[in-house]
């Protein structure tokens, strides 16, 4: 039992740490965009870049904070059957939704990105754009996010699964 909350443990300090490093993504995400109303309105000079830098990076801070987001619980849920039932009934809940629906999409989101990322590294990907910057560290954002979630929903998972069997919090 202990080897187990250490790995859950673990775990969540991954998710925790990942998302205050990969939150700064918002910062930068922040900082060109003000540079690209600066640069349009200000200088009426707009650039070519921005708009694609933007678009990366507000799909890091997305992807990159799934696993974070998870661990606090801010997904959207819809509880307006499951906050009147027991802790036990819940933890139940969240376990079949697990294995039905979060960890099977998390798991084909994972292994699909992952293919999807190793073509475009494969190919050494570029934007057919007049930017034309390399996209495969881009999309190499997509595997990782998806499995920071997929971690962090197999830790939430564990900790249900020992609270259904033992009645014990992890």
């Amino acid at each position: 039992m202990n080897a187990l909350k250490g790995i859950i443990k673990f775990i969540q300090f991954i998710s925790e740490w990942s998302g205050r490093i990969f939150s700064l993504t918002i910062l930068v995400l922040l900082a060109f965009s003000c540079y690209e109303v600066f640069t349009r309105r200000v200088l009426h000079s707009p650039t070519i870049w921005t708009h694609e830098i933007l678009s990366y990076f507000f799909c890091a801070s997305v992807m990159l904070l799934m696993g974070h987001t998870q661990l606090h619980k801010g997904h959207a849920n819809v509880d307006i059957l499951y906050a009147r039932f027991s802790p036990k009934t819940q933890a139940g809940i969240n376990a079949m939704a697990f294995i039905f629906f979060m960890g099977l999409f998390t798991l084909v989101f994972f292994t699909d990105a992952l293919n999807f990322a190793a073509t475009s590294w494969a190919m050494k990907e570029r934007t057919p754009t007049a930017f034309n910057p390399i996209v495969y560290p881009a999309k190499t954002i997509l595997p990782v996010g998806a499995f920071l979630l997929l971690l962090q929903g197999l830790a939430d998972f564990a900790k249900d699964i020992v609270f259904l069997v033992k009645g014990e919090r992890l």
